[in-house]
């Protein structure tokens, strides 16, 4: 091994890859773009990465080279194992197995982790042939992992095999379970046994059967490949021919000279215009010879998926499908049995090439017919009838039917949903040969076709029952509902829009809103021109108040028209002016009552210290005269009660005091609202013992009414700090911000419930909106950060100077 490996020891590999390289080409090329593709593409490259992995062991003369190369190995083969199942579940069609394939994916993530570790490949031994791989302690997880998946999918096209009426399709699947084996085989007995290396020979294997099951029995569709390589020959000759001639006409015939190169570039372009109509033409002699007998049917195939796109009568599609049956394969007679709206029994709907009875025949919904095709989504020959156990239920009075009717084969149409949609039974061709596997396909791609041009119909007939249901409804409004085309008519009209606007089905919009000519700037022109949200606006129509909603509505037909809800807002617009006047007297009056309540508190708080103190004062004076010039020889209970009373009245001045500050500090009207929020904050300070801070940013001149409302707000709010807040510490601030006062108390206490916020008895919050909402501002009630409550009052600035007396 030491001296290089021979030649036959590396070829196996190398023709993998070249074959899996042509595979991927061809499939990539031809095939057209699904996710099926995508899967048998991963399935490939997962080969070819193996492929890429032996051959790069094989080719390396180093031990320990060549165990780098082997450790990719298993990766490779789980990437295979894993697009496989992708692939079985994407080509059935098949939508469970998600929690499988996710797994798969986090495997193949925790394999390319594992694998440089040597966790699934351990080491190397060197025998007679070349290398043999050690398995890791990973190795048998990975290989079991592998295995599932692989199981998984042979399992999902096992059973589209046995579900398949295709005996092509099941040829096919046959060969993909098959392929998918061999390389797990080979990964297994290389492996886990002494024998020679035969993995690559069963990847070789698979690389054949895969290419049978994609040229022979065209998996993914590779034959139209063939199909169109013909066109373009065909279109080729039709094309060199005219140029040829054209050329000996110019030079040999006119005398033209064409030696400039732009010359022959002119004459080509020139011949591609001209040319053009001949693509169709030989398309259309390639598909003949192609399809030959069946070409004539595909036409009417394609012209039917065309027409019937547009077509939601029933009876007109059972007529044009069972006439295009009978034509297109030349059977005896084709009938079409369509379930009835109410009890969902498939009755006859029309039959070509033979008589309808008067009695139209009906094939029950729950009957064992029906039941089988629901189950069975395949074409079912009439002999199945005799031979299938599930069928041996079937009602004498449908075995007769389907006898007499001369039922070859039944096609069940099946909708998106599972749903069965109809029944199409067609008698023998008049060949008596059997119906082959492209006559199943055409009939399969019919009944796909059918099953949809169905539900169309079915999905019109309730819009168009949906939309009546609506007008009902909608006729029973007190607004008025109007339904625009968006040729700007009026297509539908309820009552209340007939009687309140005049207006009828087929006028136009703006008829409604009392114009007899088109509005200057359309209000719902948007919603017109695509939109998908609604339109709101308010109208003044004919001495009334409306608000107007106006939305996109989808029609029956797929245009997009406009519902519009007119709602007569005239008395409730009276009666919201009623209220808004209202509460601004109510606030106007509150104002007026809290100006006057601060003027008696103002009176009140000077009479107390200016008359009853000064009262108490010369009481106290007086006292003190007589404590001085009492006897010295004067009893000792005496002068106690002198004493006794002195410190009475000096207590009795200071009570006077703080009330006469607390109805209105003095210092407010003296020295202005500055000084009296920091006597506001000292004094709450002593009293409560909690810590307050003031912070003024700039000295402020308010008139009286800012000064008083924002100290009454800023003392309301400190009090509820004291009651409720539990707090320690204690914020204020004052700052101008652009045009507006802003005034912040904040502390860190538990917060305010939003509950106390809206209870209509919490007075002292409603007072401290109210006196800020008097000037034109708000008080915002916010938690704070970390807890507690942040009290914020945004007042306009006054532009105002301040009125006599407001302080500095």
């Amino acid at each position: 091994m030491t001296d290089g490996l021979s030649t036959a020891y590396a070829l196996p590999p190398a023709v993998t890859i070249a074959v899996g390289l042509a595979l991927v080409a061809v499939v990539l090329s031809f095939a057209p773009a699904s996710r099926s593709r995508t899967s048998f593409v991963g399935m490939l490259g997962g080969l070819i990465l193996w492929g890429i992995a032996v051959l790069g062991m094989r080719l390396s003369p180093d031990p320990s080279i060549a165990l780098q190369w082997n450790r990719w190995t298993p990766v490779a083969l789980y990437i295979l194992f894993l697009f496989y199942f992708r692939f079985a579940r994407e080509y059935t069609n098949t939508h469970d197995g998600n929690k499988v394939l996710i797994a798969g994916w986090v495997g193949l993530l925790v394999l390319i982790v594992a694998a440089p570790a040597g966790l699934l490949m351990e080491g190397l031994r060197i025998e007679d042939y070349g290398y043999a791989p050690v398995a890791g302690p990973l190795a048998v997880p990975a290989g079991a992992s592998g295995i599932i998946l692989l199981l998984a999918g042979a399992v999902t096209l096992r059973r589209r095999y046995r579900v398949s009426s295709s005996d092509e399709e099941k040829t096919r699947l046959l060969y993909l379970i098959v392929a998918a084996i061999l390389p797990l085989v080979g990964a297994l007995l290389d492996v886990g046994t002494n024998l020679p290396p035969v993995g690559i020979w069963t990847s070789l294997a698979f690389c054949v059967i895969c290419s049978i099951a994609l040229l022979r029995y065209r998996l993914l569709d590779i034959p139209v490949f063939a199909r169109r390589l013909l066109t373009y020959l065909v279109l080729g000759v039709l094309i060199a021919v005219p140029y040829v001639a054209t050329l000996f006409v110019l030079q040999r015939v006119l005398g033209a000279r064409l030696d400039p190169i732009w010359s022959f570039i002119i004459t080509v372009l020139l011949l591609a215009l001209v040319l053009r109509p001949l693509y169709g033409a030989a398309q259309a002699v390639v598909d003949k010879a192609f399809y030959r007998d069946r070409y004539e049917a595909l036409r009417a195939l394609e012209r039917f998926s065309r027409e019937a796109q547009h077509s939601v009568d029933l009876q007109s599609l059972a007529i044009e499908v069972t006439t295009l049956v009978v034509d297109a394969l030349h059977a005896n007679h084709a009938c079409l049995f369509l379930p009835q709206p109410e009890r969902g029994d498939f009755e006859l709907a029309h039959c070509a090439g033979m008589d309808i009875p008067s009695s139209r025949p009906v094939l029950s919904a729950r009957g064992a017919l029906a039941r089988w095709l629901a189950q069975h989504p395949g074409i079912l020959a009439h002999r199945m009838l005799d031979i299938e156990p599930q069928l041996q239920s079937l009602s004498q009075r449908e075995r007769s039917l389907l006898q007499s009717m001369g039922a070859s084969i039944i096609i069940p149409v099946t909708s998106a949903g599972g749903q069965l949609a109809g029944l199409l039974a067609l008698g023998e061709k008049a060949s008596h040969r059997p119906y082959t596997g492209d006559d199943r396909r055409l009939l399969e791609t019919l009944s796909n076709q059918l099953a949809v041009s169905l539900d169309n119909a079915r999905l019109y007939s309730e819009a168009i029952r949906a939309r009546r249901d609506l007008e009902r409804w909608v006729d029973g409004m007190e607004d008025s509902v109007l339904i625009v085309a968006p040729d700007h008519t009026i297509r539908f009209a309820n009552r209340s829009a007939r009687e309140d606007l005049g207006v009828e089905a087929g006028m136009p919009c703006w008829s409604s809103l009392g114009n007899d000519r088109p509005c200057a700037v359309c209000s719902l022109i948007e919603t017109f021109s695509g939109g998908t949200g609604s339109t709101r606006l308010s109208r003044h129509i004919r001495e009334r108040d409306y608000d107007v909603v106006a939305a996109p509505l989808l029609e029956p037909d797929g245009s997009v028209a406009l519902i519009t809800v007119l709602r007569d807002t005239t008395s409730r617009n009276r009666i919201e002016a009623e209220l808004r006047s209202s509460q601004a007297q109510l606030r106007d009056l509150a104002s007026h009552q809290e100006t006057v309540r601060e003027e008696e508190r103002r009176g009140i708080a000077r009479e107390l210290h200016d008359e009853l103190g000064q009262y108490l004062t010369a009481l106290k004076m007086d006292i003190a005269t007589l404590s001085r010039h009492a006897p010295s020889n004067a009893h000792e209970e005496a002068q106690e009660k002198l004493s006794g009373m002195k410190s009475v009245v000096e207590a009795t001045i200071l009570a006077v005091q703080r009330m006469s500050s607390r109805l209105r500090p003095g210092i407010l009207d003296d020295l202005g609202l500055v000084p009296a929020l920091e006597w506001l904050a000292r004094d709450f300070q002593e009293r409560s013992g909690l810590s307050c801070q003031l912070d003024v940013g700039e000295e402020f001149a308010f008139d009286e009414r800012y000064s008083t409302a924002l100290f009454r707000i800023c003392q309301e709010s400190l009090t509820n700090v004291a009651r409720h807040s539990h707090a320690t510490r204690v914020s204020i601030q004052l700052r101008r911000d652009d045009a507006s006062v802003v005034l912040t108390v904040t502390d860190n206490g538990r917060g305010i419930p939003k509950a106390q916020l809206d209870d209509p008895h919490s007075f002292g919050v409603i007072g401290m909106r109210e006196r800020a909402r008097a000037l034109g501002g708000e008080a915002y009630f916010e938690s704070a950060e970390g807890g507690g409550t942040i009290v914020r009052v945004v007042l306009p600035f006054p532009t105002e100077p301040p009125l006599k007396g407001a302080g500095q």
